[in-house]
């Protein structure tokens, strides 16, 4: 009953929120093979520019799992030297902006601005000039405004397909990679409120597996040796077993066996459970994102052709 009181709290709290602030859609920031030339410090500059951009449009990158893109191409159209003293490096950049679908290869538009850098070097040169994209620039928002409507459409039309290899993979029991599918649903998408419970039923098996791993592994260790050492090591790993897990009680009871064996008090005890249930859930699926954020980021290529898109 309380699982399912949480759940109803938590999709009412979604569905206010939906109503109460804009939409953010998932995209991934993507570096051609045109960046291998540019200086590694300049990159990293203008990956934090375009994922600036996408935050400050409606966009989050923390989703490893979507066929959505945003990428960019560099032309030099001019470099030159002005006498110092220092000397500065002079580059006029063009910008080209993308969105598109990588599945289907659909380019949803585009958006070009031309950039000046100057620094002393080409590295400083070229960080300057990336540093001056602007996320309010118009071409950029109706670029990425017509992006975001593709990409709404493509979850209102999808998300029980996403749902259904989910659960293809719930079934293997492959929970960190099914919750990074589903979890990839927006919220304000049409399956957005069935994507988020089903990921929180998710979350709730795969933090069962774990902790009943880690209940399992306490009880090994304390099996091979019942010294205070031990009990110490055995109580730290039972100290990070939640609440909620099905094992917790048993967890419990163990921590309590184990300190009354060694006849000694022991400075660790169990996390207490939250008293604030809507926090809670915000916090618990928030974990539950971090789950599949974390295995979808392992599993992410580490090159990408994008030479289709010109």
């Amino acid at each position: 009953m309380k699982i399912k009181y949480m759940l109803s709290s938590l999709l009412l709290s979604l569905t206010v929120s939906v109503h109460a602030q804009e939409c953010v859609m998932p995209i991934s920031i993507e570096l051609d093979e045109d960046f291998t030339n540019v200086p590694a410090a300049a990159r990293t500059v203008l990956y934090q520019s375009l994922s600036r951009m996408a935050t400050e449009n409606g966009l989050t990158s923390e989703s490893p799992l979507t066929p959505f893109i945003l990428t960019v191409h560099c032309d030099v159209l001019d470099k030159s030297n002005h006498p110092g003293p220092p000397i500065q490096t002079v580059y006029n950049l063009g910008m080209t902006f993308y969105m598109a679908d990588t599945y289907t290869q659909k380019k949803f538009g585009t958006a070009y601005i031309t950039l000046n850098g100057v620094g002393t070097g080409e590295v400083k040169s070229y960080i300057n000039a990336f540093r001056g994209i602007s996320a309010g620039n118009a071409e950029i928002k109706n670029l990425i405004n017509r992006g975001k409507a593709n990409m709404m459409k493509y979850y209102d039309t999808q998300y029980n397909n996403i749902i259904k290899e989910a659960k293809r993979l719930e079934a293997q029991q492959q929970y960190e990679a099914a919750l990074m599918q589903v979890l990839s649903i927006p919220v304000c998408s049409k399956g957005g409120e069935a994507a988020s419970k089903y990921g929180l039923q998710l979350y709730t098996k795969n933090l069962n597996r774990v902790n009943l791993y880690l209940l399992n592994r306490a009880k090994a260790i304390w099996a091979a040796g019942q010294d205070q050492m031990t009990a110490e090591e055995v109580c730290a790993m039972l100290a990070q077993i939640d609440p909620e897990a099905a094992c917790y009680k048993e967890a419990t009871k163990f921590m309590a066996e184990v300190k009354k064996q060694v006849r000694s008090d022991i400075d660790l005890e169990m996390r207490q459970k939250y008293n604030d249930q809507i926090k809670l859930e915000h916090e618990r699926i928030s974990a539950a994102r971090a789950v599949g954020v974390a295995y979808g980021r392992g599993q992410k290529a580490q090159t990408t052709n994008l030479m289709w898109l010109r």
